[in-house]
């Protein structure tokens, strides 16, 4: 979602300033409701709040699957779950999440299909082609289908409308990869594993949080992923014996 706002544009070097009109995004901050419980409040975009909630809820580790959910409401800007039980509440630090977690499965990936989603993954996003002021997510299966694409004020908000997307799909997350356009920190990383997802890749950088809870919980961090080339951080058994290495 864009809003327009009337914008001075100065130019030092031509010395005078226009005012124009621009395109922003629009960012809202939600409340998440779970069991009558309000968890917590996120930033996102205004759209796609249900695949929001249920992603969030699988990257924190509350939810492992949609039938532990009985049902979902949005009411403008808060999102209610009613889940069967109560849910799993165990905070922990994100890089011990990673070393407790199960490990994900050895699956491989073609280097070639994890770069074409950059080819795309920003070019085909019209909220950050107009603003720049979106992140984007993508869940891919390891034939290179894009399972589904979210754009996002927040970085953890597109992965977890991605995830949320990927749940209500009954998505194959151990055969998929989570395509990033930002960089990647251990939250991003213990969400992926959460969900089971072996691989994440980002055409931005690592921060060393990421690397760390990668290498502690067994996932493929990806990061640079540019034109025909790829950094692999952790883990490279998934990609290194297709790409000669």
């Amino acid at each position: 979602m864009r809003a327009r706002r009337r914008v001075l544009r100065l130019d030092l070097e031509k010395g005078k300033g226009e005012w124009e009109e621009d395109l922003v995004a629009v960012d809202r901050s939600v409340l998440l409701v779970v069991n009558g419980f309000p968890l917590t409040v996120l930033p996102s975009s205004p759209r796609n709040l249900r695949e929001l909630a249920l992603g969030h809820l699988l990257g924190e580790g509350v939810i492992s699957s949609p039938e532990e959910v009985k049902g979902v409401r949005v009411r403008g800007e808060r999102v209610e779950v009613r889940l069967r039980g109560e849910g799993r509440m165990e905070a922990l630090d994100p890089l011990e999440a990673a070393e407790r977690l199960p490990r994900p499965p050895p699956t491989s990936f073609d280097p070639a299909v994890l770069l074409e989603p950059f080819r795309s993954l920003l070019p085909r996003s019209p909220v950050f082609r107009s603003t720049g002021g979106t992140h984007v997510a993508a869940l891919v299966t390891r034939e290179g289908e894009v399972v589904a694409r979210m754009e996002d004020v927040s970085r953890h908000g597109a992965v977890d409308k991605v995830l949320g997307r990927g749940l209500m799909l009954g998505a194959d997350f151990s055969s998929s990869f989570l395509a990033l356009s930002g960089r990647v920190g251990e939250e991003v990383v213990v969400k992926a594993l959460r969900a089971g997802i072996p691989l994440v890749a980002s055409k931005a950088a690592p921060l060393l949080s990421g690397i760390l809870a990668a290498e502690a919980g067994g996932l493929t961090l990806v990061c640079f992923a540019r034109g025909s080339r790829l950094n692999v951080y952790t883990h490279p058994e998934r990609v290194a014996g297709k790409a000669g290495g």
